[in-house]
């Protein structure tokens, strides 16, 4: 693996991998937010906060008339990737990549440009009676070339360890849709103007909620030695824009801006808090969109998490 580079502020640190376009981990309070796997590799980005690329239907699905992981394969321009090192400093790092993607059953194929930006937050930045780490992320994606028609999106995963849940405010119930196996119902529960879902258990299942029901912002809150250690992550959602990833068997419907997975210990013991941006389509309209994230993490006491938990809805 390449050369880390560490980010610190006085509260906590974030650990860059600008070779691979990623964010290994984030810290604060000695306390870990990231899941990674127990040994890292050159040949998959697993673990931390990564990049890819939709819709899922487009690159990674062989056969999308159902699913079948024997027809499931990461795309090699995307993982594994080596992005160009641009600038880096005391508190930020660039990198860029060019990649080409091309789909296993429909022939349809683009050349894509990446860039990214990562920047870590000034404590006076936090908001005010806030202690911990925040990092600002810019991700730019350019179509050059390819099939006239074919949609593309940003697709942002977050990796995190089994033990806790993930917040989502809503108004109420989001309709949540299903990409794998349903997910099981004791799994997920609303309360006051928060939906939640665990993060744990054995099964294996991926929802998703469309950008008119997410409010942009999620979170994962898991209980640690000394109080409740809280990531945060913003981001832009455009409700009158067409998004596109959605189930295999909900195709050419509106996509969904934030998805969740559980791995059920398939390939580890961590879950996913990802988000999209809405779809660039190849030959029409803009042709590359730039999005700015805020992810924070705070160790909280009681009092703490109540007072975050009342701003955060």
């Amino acid at each position: 693996m390449s050369d880390r580079l560490i980010l610190k502020s006085a509260h906590g640190s974030a650990s860059i991998l600008p070779e691979r376009g990623r964010v290994l981990q984030i810290e604060t309070g000695g306390h870990e937010a990231f899941w990674n796997p127990p040994e890292m590799t050159a040949a998959w980005n697993l673990g931390g906060e990564r990049l890819w690329l939709g819709p899922e239907a487009s690159w990674f699905w062989k056969m999308t008339d159902k699913v079948d992981f024997d027809y499931y394969q990461v795309p090699p321009g995307l993982d594994p990737d080596t992005w160009q090192v641009g600038t880096s400093g005391v508190g930020s790092a660039t990198c860029e990549l060019k990649l080409h993607l091309a789909s296993a059953h429909s022939g349809n194929q683009l050349d894509l440009a990446l860039r990214r930006k990562f920047e870590l937050l000034a404590d006076s930045g936090m908001a005010r009676g806030t202690t911990g780490v925040g990092l600002r992320i810019s991700t730019t994606l350019e179509i050059l070339a390819g099939t006239q028609g074919q949609p593309v999106d940003l697709w942002s995963i977050v990796q995190v360890p089994f033990g806790g849940k993930f917040h989502i405010p809503a108004a109420k119930r989001p309709e949540a849709r299903n990409y794998f196996a349903p997910c099981p119902a004791d799994e997920t529960a609303m309360s006051d103007g928060v939906f939640t879902i665990r993060v744990g258990g054995p099964a294996v299942f991926k929802i998703g909620i469309n950008p008119c029901q997410s409010a942009g912002r999620m979170a994962y809150v898991r209980q640690v030695e000394g109080g409740w250690l809280v990531l945060t992550r913003s981001f832009p959602r455009h409700p009158a824009l067409g998004y596109c990833d959605a189930p295999l068997d909900a195709q050419g419907t509106q996509g969904d801006a934030a998805q969740f997975f559980n791995d059920g210990g398939m390939f580890g013991s961590f879950g996913e808090m990802e988000h999209r941006s809405p779809a660039l389509i190849c030959g029409q309209g803009p042709q590359s969109y730039t999005e700015t994230t805020i992810t924070t993490l705070a160790l909280l006491d009681e009092a703490g998490l109540a007072a975050w938990q009342r701003s955060f809805v």
